[in-house]
């Protein structure tokens, strides 16, 4: 009785973080500055814009008196425009490789605490324990509150947010979480030590979504505020690695997603007097 109770209590504070953060970044968008030496003239539709970066549309007619619309540009573009599969890819990797020192850090860790039976491993071989485990499973386990129902969720929102940090959407993000955390852990990595859990193959992804989405939300919100929480960077970057460790590792490392870019003459304006278009240098770039 008292477990479901601490597992509504805890659904509801995630709910509670991810209406908050989608709260706090709303009034970070509605907040900006015009810095005008991002802006570039474009006679063509009349109004200033710079193609390179995510924009915001506003009016403004009581600074510009001609009714003009300014595009209001926002320098920081997050998530990526689009999907960036290489970037996934790498991050990808990087779990693979990390996991070899987690599974190391958990084998050093008491047996009360993983429930991994390390004679039994060892006396049959790994591979042997896995596929004995890999078919008596799922069952549901006996660990304890704080690894599922804290640890396990925080994990899949860590695989959510590997992914909708690149540019993919809820439910892809959520399919990617959900794969990772059951094919590569669940029934991968861990099957060599214990039986497939129904709790983990469960809360991981769905539990780990919603609290992925809140990270999703708070990062860009942090990212907005030049990435600091009550004034101080050093805060904004702990929260940024531990909300998002593997795209804040890439993006510490300097990746840029590959652009590529085209320029050529086209039709920019249209001269009143002479009646004839004026031709100029239109760049563009896809990401």
């Amino acid at each position: 009785m008292q477990t479901n109770k601490n597992i509504y209590i805890l659904l509801f504070t995630l709910i509670g973080i991810t209406t908050f953060a989608q709260q706090l970044n709303t009034i970070y968008t509605d907040k900006f500055s015009l810095d005008t030496s991002l802006l570039t003239s474009n006679s063509s539709k009349d109004i200033l814009e710079n193609t390179d970066t995510r924009t915001y549309i506003i009016t403004k007619e009581n600074i510009v008196q001609l009714n003009r619309t300014l595009q209001i540009n926002d320098t920081i573009t997050y998530p990526s425009l689009t999907r960036d599969y290489r970037k996934l890819g790498y991050n990808t990797a990087i779990v693979f490789g990390t996991t070899i020192v987690a599974y190391g850090v958990l084998w050093l860790l008491p047996e009360s605490f993983t429930q991994w039976d390390k004679e039994e491993m060892k006396k049959n071989g790994i591979g042997a324990k896995w596929k004995e485990n890999v078919k008596a499973g799922p069952v549901v386990d006996e660990d304890n509150f704080f690894l599922n129902y804290v640890m396990h969720p925080y994990f899949g929102g860590v695989y959510y947010m590997t992914a909708r940090s690149n540019g993919f959407n809820i439910f892809e993000s959520f399919t990617y979480s959900a794969i990772m955390s059951t094919f590569f852990w669940e029934y991968g990595i861990e099957a060599f030590a214990e039986i497939p859990s129904v709790q983990d193959l469960i809360v991981t992804p769905v539990l780990g979504s919603v609290v992925g989405e809140g990270f999703f939300y708070a990062k860009k919100s942090i990212l907005k505020n030049n990435s600091k929480i009550l004034n101080s960077r050093f805060l904004g970057k702990t929260s940024l690695f531990l909300m998002d460790p593997l795209n804040t590792i890439m993006d510490s490392f300097g990746y840029k997603q590959k652009v590529k870019t085209q320029l050529n003459v086209a039709p920019v304006g249209f001269n009143p007097y002479t009646k004839n278009a004026t031709l100029g240098l239109k760049f563009s770039a896809s990401f």
